[in-house]
């Protein structure tokens, strides 16, 4: 499918039925209900723990459910599915694992990367020799002074390097993880998400760079989405509430239906 296709199906989506969107919007509108009581004054500790560990679980529940309407875009289906409440907490917890580990690699790798490149001239930085040199008592301002340029040079360089092999993986990893979810909608299998010669297999039938393109629209349209959701909650007390239950919603399905016809190709 063509990418206005994909997207104005993708935007009639979520308004094809109001009482489903308002349905996705009651349980956000759940999970955000700490923010909502603070709007009115309502700021209870204990509440706030116990209700912090039921948003997790709504997490996972529309997690789950934006796994299937995910698999509905792949298979053209135009209905917004219904709950399936335990097919959906399930599925959103393997929607985590699949995301926790996709982007646990690179973290890794970065971290490794960083030690590497950095823990050199902050260890010359910060040396039992130099420290007791300039005093046990001596500030931050006056250990840095006595660092020599070429130091700086190493930890900026050291620092460069990470960012710019973080942002790459991140990205690399973060297309993978993009594929592994329509994997694992379309299959039903953690398997399937962590099939990596077919992810790459996927990605290059839909095109590296068209995938990229989409990710970046897709992106762009749920930031205007959000931006006019932000300017609502602005509204005193009822602005979030409509938020929650409307423009929250819209973005959950819009998204997910989008990225569900761009996989419909493969």
């Amino acid at each position: 499918m063509e990418f206005g296709e994909i997207f104005r199906d993708a935007l009639k989506y979520p308004i094809s039925d109001y009482k489903a969107l308002l349905i996705v919007g009651v349980f956000i509108l759940l999970s955000a209900l700490v923010f909502v009581l603070a709007q009115f004054g309502v700021d209870n500790s204990t509440f706030t723990l116990v209700w912090s560990i039921i948003t997790i679980l709504i997490s996972f529940l529309l997690s789950g459910y934006a796994l299937s309407v995910l698999k509905n875009g792949i298979e053209l289906d135009d209905e917004i599915p219904v709950f399936d409440w335990v097919k959906n907490f399930v599925d959103g917890i393997k929607l985590f694992v699949v995301s926790f580990v996709y982007m646990l690699i690179p973290t890794i790798i970065c971290g490794i990367i960083g030690f590497v490149s950095i823990m050199p001239a902050l260890s010359e930085m910060f040396s039992s020799e130099k420290l007791a040199r300039i005093g046990p008592n001596a500030d931050v301002t006056v250990i840095f002074s006595t660092v020599p340029s070429s130091v700086w040079d190493s930890l900026f360089a050291g620092i460069a390097i990470t960012a710019i092999i973080a942002l790459i993986l991140f990205i690399i990893f973060g297309l993978f993880q993009t594929i592994a979810q329509c994997r694992l909608a379309k299959y039903d299998s953690l398997g399937e998400a962590f099939s990596f010669g077919e992810i790459f297999s996927d990605m290059k039938e839909i095109g590296i760079l068209r995938l990229i393109a989409f990710l970046i629209v897709l992106w762009l349209i749920a930031c205007v989405i959000g931006l006019i959701g932000a300017l609502i909650t602005a509204i005193p007390y009822v602005g979030i509430i409509i938020t929650a239950l409307v423009v929250y919603p819209f973005i959950l399905l819009y998204s997910n239906r989008a990225l569900g016809l761009l996989y419909s190709d493969v």
